[in-house]
């Protein structure tokens, strides 16, 4: 009876993204100029190191069991920051006044503008601003707190209590539709296309990375060492390079295993980046959820459970 329970237990909440903080796990990291690597290309005007790599550790309101865990907002801004920062002027930079695309746009922070001159779309505090506490019944906020909005609001907070261990899917199924409204509410919606895949093959994440495609991976796991019987738990990523051979790089919104930091805000500088180097195995010990996994990320390893897949059309 109780190994049927588990089952259940397993099935059901593996879907939800509620991170778990875990303990950094060692590992070899190699460099982008190894033979097989592929990273997201670099942009002047504001990714210039690829994929960003904001932090959703940077404000205590935004994760922890009494708040919305923001991860899979936080892993969807990176790639729409990424897409601006390709059609941007090239010649342009943080605090110039100017915003020539309108997938992030300036959104007014409180602060002055940093770092300035003036405030666009890409200052750092356009990401974020610690003076514009979260809060679930209200708008506003900068990038992170406006994209995350519309799937953390009040009446969703409810459906979340209503469905318990299925909230982390119907989150994600939100996040989904959010960022297809982002991107029209842009008026860029005959620019780019949005996918939700289950189950994604490596060679799929593989090529889309090649082709210079937005990847978020919802991930998930078990922890062995919570009593009485161990607890499942989620977590959304964002993948900034990939290698042939079996390697993730990933922007991860609660880790920087490769390049740490002390101060998580240091990361809405889109130029400070830790891209956490994974191996994966493409022998799922759970090919019900999944096709591909990655041992080395926490005790158990966690595994791909679902892709969102941003491209621009042709």
């Amino acid at each position: 009876m109780r190994k049927k329970i588990c089952s259940i237990l397993t099935i059901l909440t593996l879907l939800s993204i509620c991170t778990v903080t875990f303990s950094t796990t060692s590992g070899s990291i190699k460099s982008s100029s190894e033979d097989g690597w592929y990273y997201l290309p670099e942009y002047p005007n504001y990714a210039q190191n690829g994929l960003p790599d904001f932090s959703q550790l940077q404000q205590k309101d935004w994760w922890g069991p009494k708040y919305p865990d923001l991860c899979g907002a936080v892993a969807l801004v990176d790639i729409l920051w990424w897409f601006d920062s390709k059609h941007e002027d090239p010649k342009g930079f943080p605090g110039d006044g100017y915003d020539n695309y309108s997938l992030v746009s300036n959104y007014n922070s409180l602060d002055r503008p940093i770092p300035g001159p003036d405030q666009d779309d890409h200052n750092f505090n356009n990401v974020n601003d610690n003076r514009t506490s979260w809060h679930r019944f209200r708008k506003g906020g900068e990038l992170i707190e406006r994209f995350a909005w519309p799937a953390y609001k009040q009446k969703d907070a409810l459906w979340s209590k209503l469905l318990g261990p299925l909230a982390g899917f119907y989150t994600q199924f939100k996040l989904y539709k959010d960022v297809k409204k982002w991107i029209k509410d842009a008026g860029l919606q005959d620019q780019y296309s949005v996918k939700m895949v289950f189950k994604p093959e490596f060679s799929f994440i593989n090529e889309r990375i090649r082709n210079n495609q937005g990847v978020m991976l919802t991930i998930g796991g078990y922890d062995s060492e919570v009593k009485p019987f161990g607890v499942f738990w989620g977590h959304c990523v964002a993948v900034a390079g990939i290698n042939s051979s079996g390697e993730v790089a990933l922007s991860d919104p609660m880790r920087d295993r490769r390049n740490p930091s002390a101060n998580p805000a240091e990361h809405n500088n889109a130029s400070i980046v830790s891209h956490d180097i994974y191996k994966v195995d493409l022998n799922s010990p759970w090919p019900k959820l999944s096709s591909f996994y990655i041992p080395d990320y926490c005790k158990e390893g966690v595994q791909v459970i679902y892709a969102t897949v941003i491209s621009e059309t042709e």
